[in-house]
């Protein structure tokens, strides 16, 4: 071959994988095989790292809840500089000792990559990543709403005009039994993870032993009970984009199924009227009351979770419904309209990066609401304060890193096997370098 053909496949197998650059190659006139491509891929020098000033770190997963790898990313020239195998303090810092030129490194709020940073560029400013930091605002309000469920329940049947529960069908036998068992195994991982943090075990080591991510392990010691057994909810339906719809037609008085079949058919409905006569069962439920998606969507109130992350969200971009729903739980507490207004300024302030001042009225606030969760969180920002601040103030965040961990994720997918990680190291940073 010659120089310049070896160069083209070469590309081929680092912007594709062995396979898909053989059959590109063949279409071209140059039969090859997939290992022949992967063969001239390793031969090809890893690209120079060169300088860095701010660089953003991360994690990558080998196997989730498993095996991580390390990234890192020059934030400034927008490429990944280095991939390593794997991920531990001391290989994040000896790469970071590497780089004495590095002013500024942006991480999450884990203290693996905060140790190496502090011991790998003591000369660096870092700043806590602000999508984590909301991340762990939100499971901090999670936490809170896990004790409001019968104010959950409330807002709801107001929100929706509900007082009861729909009557639900028997399951069958054999489903019930399936979901005891799987609810069994549920509790028996639950006291499994609890025995083995009383022995001594860190929380990622419990993750590896029982085979499962981190956060599952921190939520299941968020909880020393068992968890109970499962709520089924209702399962989407094909009906649902066009509830919105079909909710405002029933308002100006068109009870009509055939109707409103023939007028959501016009809009790309594919369904049958049977599946439409049905899932609008909820809509004749109301008498002289206005419905909504939510008669229909919501036979259960929205979880934890599910209320936490709608607190989080902007005003723009919440839904007519959520916004219902919020406005009847916020009138229903005075504590979840401290925790809403809370929640809202804590929101402001990441993406305004409102900096220090603004930081410190707002955790003064949340010491004065009295509530636990949320102090518990604060507590926790001081633990990293100086990053919490920079967070708070900066530009740089890690938002660019997760974008490159979501192309490494896609990389090592299409080529999952091939020649192992000096493979995928080489179309990783050769990709980025070519892109660059």
């Amino acid at each position: 071959m010659t120089d310049r053909l070896i160069k083209a496949l070469q590309s081929a197998g680092v912007i594709t994988n062995g396979a898909d650059a053989a059959q590109i190659a063949e279409s071209f006139g140059v039969p090859t095989t997939a290992k022949t491509i992967i063969r001239r891929v390793l031969q090809l020098p890893l690209p120079s790292e060169g300088s860095v000033r701010k660089v953003g770190i991360d994690e990558w997963a080998w196997k989730k809840g498993q095996r991580y790898g390390t990234i890192l990313v020059d934030l400034e020239k927008r490429r990944v500089v280095q991939l390593l195998a794997e991920r531990s303090v001391a290989t994040s810092k000896t790469w970071l000792r590497k780089h004495p030129e590095i002013d500024l490194v942006s991480r999450d709020r884990g203290k693996l990559f905060r140790e190496a940073a502090t011991d790998g560029a003591p000369q660096a400013k870092q700043v806590v990543d602000r999508f984590h930091l909301q991340k762990n605002f939100a499971e901090a309000l999670e936490k809170f709403f896990r004790q409001q469920e019968r104010a959950l329940k409330k807002a709801m049947q107001r929100s929706t005009g509900t007082t009861r529960s729909a009557k639900r069908t028997a399951v069958p036998e054999k489903v019930a039994q399936e979901r005891r068992a799987r609810h069994r195994q549920r509790v028996s991982m639950h006291k499994r993870i609890w025995n083995l943090y009383r022995q001594g075990y860190h929380k990622e080591q419990i993750a590896q032993l029982v085979g499962i991510s981190s956060r599952r392990v921190y939520r299941a010691l968020e909880q020393e009970t068992p968890p109970p057994p499962r709520r089924r909810s209702r399962s989407a339906s094909i009906v649902d984009a066009y509830l919105t719809y079909l909710a405002s037609r029933w308002n100006q008085g068109c009870h009509n199924v055939a109707r409103l079949y023939e007028e959501i058919v016009a809009q790309g409905y594919t369904g049958t009227q049977r599946t439409l006569q049905m899932r609008l069962r909820p809509f004749r439920q109301k008498v002289a009351r206005p419905v909504s998606k939510q008669t229909v969507i919501w036979d259960k109130p929205p979880s934890p979770r599910g209320v936490a992350l709608m607190m989080m969200r902007p005003a723009q971009s919440r839904t007519r419904e959520q916004a219902a729903y919020l406005d009847q739980l916020i009138q229903s507490d005075e504590t979840i309209a401290i925790v809403f207004r809370l929640a809202q300024d804590f929101g402001h302030l990441l993406r305004k990066r409102e900096g220090q001042g603004r930081l410190e009225q707002w955790k003064a606030a949340v010491g004065a609401s009295g509530i636990a969760e949320l102090i518990g969180f604060v507590d926790g920002l001081d633990d990293d304060a100086e990053a919490v601040v920079n967070g708070c103030s900066l530009t740089w965040s890690n938002g660019m890193v997760e974008g490159f961990v979501n192309k490494v994720k896609w990389i090592k997918r299409s080529s999952y096997g091939q020649a192992g990680f000096p493979l995928l190291q080489r179309r990783v940073l050769l990709h980025s370098h070519q892109s660059a």
